[in-house]
């Protein structure tokens, strides 16, 4: 048989395929990805490797053969770390000092994962009462810094991840200086700073653009990109005050507004699926509110959905063909129709030594779904219109991040490590 020469450049760039993974949750935030081989279950044999890790909560991000990370390198000092994906061996690290703040008891300091491209890897995060943001190349070397994207005010702490449009770096600040009656800052100065999100330059690090918006409950949400029906790219941003909202990423203008005055906060991101996006608001153990608008045409349209309750407050949402997986903190899977909310089933998700609470967002690939459990288990449960779970498998500690997967291969951070479990092989997607 003969072989043309075409059919061997294809053969080629088909062997070579790598998944998408390059910022949280990967391709657009969606959590999906498109390979084979993933496990079933984590045996010694198919756990290729593991190595320590400083804290963090930030999620692994792949390029080519890289992981990357934030986090906590020492005391006052976070930093980005690239690891070789095949074998777990540290490539580089570059690190930068920071000025210690309120958050969170389950928050961290390293708790923003990076956006890399084909050019950059860039990361924002906070100093004291400061956004920061900054982008190094593919050799761990900074690029740029910007020491002062905008003021924050802290509640539980930041951990918003970053993405790039259009050649154009989002940065998001948003929070209030009291809530309730509570006051987070006794400072005028401070008390007068405005919530914002701010494009930056992607090439050199300076602002292009900043959005004032009306202070809101501290908001952790990342955005994700809609292209609309003249081509043109907006970016998804949510928060109680303003709502969800879509953005031109050149120009910083908001193009349309749904619902400016939620009651809840926007903590586990949304997700964009056939011109629906769904995204979820909450507090702790209060009752949550969600948005579900048909986005396809200029105006945004509410989707009728059948279900008010049992929705998750930190996990987000994760769609897979017509079924939306609503995996709850407190380990409740709440499966349903995606296009009407109609549920499909509810069913308790059980770690290796009976229930567990979440706060790791769900993902997925081949026909599987990860879900890592704050008692330290990735559970591994069957896609689909019925319940199935497939595996309980204890790690070494507790699992706050979103898993990544790459081609055969998922990527799972725990407190104290980093664990690559799957195909030893890689297989094709």
């Amino acid at each position: 048989m003969k072989i043309t020469l075409a059919a061997i450049l294809l053969l080629s760039s088909i062997a070579s395929a790598k998944t998408e993974w390059s910022r949280f949750r990967g391709p657009n935030g969606t959590g999906v990805a498109e390979t084979s081989g993933l496990p079933s279950e984590v045996t010694a044999e198919n756990t290729l490797w593991s190595v320590d890790l400083a804290k963090g909560w930030s999620s692994p991000v792949l390029w080519e053969d890289k992981v990357l990370v934030t986090a906590e390198t020492s005391p006052g000092r976070h930093g980005i770390i690239a690891l070789d994906a095949n074998s777990g061996q540290e490539l580089w690290r570059h690190e930068e000092p920071f000025e210690e703040h309120k958050k969170h008891n389950f928050n961290s300091f390293a708790s923003s994962s990076v956006f890399v491209d084909a050019d950059r890897i860039y990361v924002n995060w906070s100093t004291g009462t400061t956004i920061q943001a900054l982008a190094i190349d593919h050799k761990g070397k900074q690029v740029w810094k910007n020491e002062h994207v905008a003021d924050y005010i802290h509640e539980h702490g930041t951990g918003v991840s970053p993405i790039v449009v259009d050649g154009i770096m989002i940065v998001r600040s948003e929070f209030d200086w009291e809530r309730d009656g509570k006051v987070y800052t006794e400072d005028p100065v401070q008390q007068a700073w405005k919530s914002c999100i701010v494009g930056l330059d992607a090439v050199t690090g300076k602002q292009v653009w900043k959005l004032e918006i009306p202070n809101c409950l501290n908001t952790y949400s990342t955005p994700v990109v809609n292209v609309r029906a003249d081509g043109k790219k907006e970016i998804i941003c949510t928060n109680n005050a303003s709502g969800v909202m879509g953005i031109d990423p050149v120009t910083g203008k908001i193009n349309w507004q749904h619902n400016e005055g939620y009651k809840q906060r926007s903590l586990g991101s949304g997700v964009l699926h056939d011109g629906v996006y769904f995204c979820t608001f909450g507090t702790g153990g209060g009752v949550k509110e969600f948005a579900a608008i048909d986005i396809t045409d200029p105006k945004p349209k509410p989707v009728s959905f059948t279900f008010s309750k049992g929705l998750p407050y930190v996990p987000s949402p994760l769609v897979m063909g017509d079924f939306m997986y609503l995996l709850g903190d407190g380990g409740i899977l709440k499966t349903v129709k995606f296009k009407t909310g109609e549920l499909v089933y509810e069913e308790r998700v059980n770690g290796s030594k009976g229930s567990s609470k979440f706060f790791s967002s769900p993902v997925a690939g081949d026909g599987k779904i990860y879900c890592g459990s704050q008692q330290g288990d990735l559970v591994i449960l069957k896609a689909g219109e019925k319940f199935e779970q497939l595996s309980a498998n204890k790690l070494d500690s507790t699992i706050n991040a979103t898993p990544a997967i790459g081609d055969g291969r998922i990527y799972v951070r725990t407190e104290n490590k980093l664990w690559c479990i799957g195909s030893k092989s890689q297989p094709v997607p």
